[in-house]
């Protein structure tokens, strides 16, 4: 065996040499977009992805109040605006206790807004904060997050699934062609 032939069995994409082709081809096909031919590529790119993060705050003055900070940035944006919401509540006072990857930053903090809201909790621009007598710490807020996290993933899941399934019954083309 050759060390290409070697190289290319033991690659990622290994049983589909043309993965990111066929996927493309068959994307274009399901949402009926116009094909722009393989002579471009569709890369990612890192700086476009929107961050959503939650930090604990903790007020000096009150320190048994209860509040957390919801923030999102792109990849480019995401020190500084840390650094921003360090300036301003005091670097020391707060912590990181969620950060994930979403499509949309601010759809996911309106998500998390009016979940926390049917809560009663008191809520206001990026704060977040939880009544004296709630039970909520940093780890059920983390865990709540992290479900309507899941829950919004799901749903991109879900819609895609959908469309691929309508295209699939109503459509005679064949999808895995190349």
């Amino acid at each position: 065996m050759t060390a290409s032939i070697e190289g290319t069995i033991w690659t990622a994409n290994s049983a589909y040499p043309d993965l990111e082709k066929r996927l493309d081809t068959y994307m274009r096909r399901a949402f009926g977009f116009q094909d722009k031919g393989f002579g471009t590529k569709n890369e990612y790119d890192s700086k476009e992805v929107e961050y959503f993060g939650i930090l604990s705050l903790t007020d000096v003055r009150a320190p048994r109040r209860k509040l957390w900070y919801m923030y999102y940035a792109t990849t480019t944006q995401l020190d500084e605006t840390i650094d921003r919401i360090h300036r301003k509540y005091g670097q020391k006072n707060m912590y990181e206790l969620f950060r994930k990857p979403v499509f949309s930053g601010a759809g996911m903090r309106s998500r998390v807004k009016n979940h926390f809201s049917g809560l009663k909790w008191y809520v206001k621009g990026n704060i977040l904060e939880a009544s004296s007598e709630s039970c909520y710490n940093d780890e059920k807020v983390v865990n709540t997050v992290a479900d309507l996290y899941q829950a919004e993933r799901r749903r991109y899941y879900d819609y895609l699934y959908e469309r691929s399934a309508l295209f699939k019954k109503y459509s005679s083309v064949q999808l895995n062609q190349v």
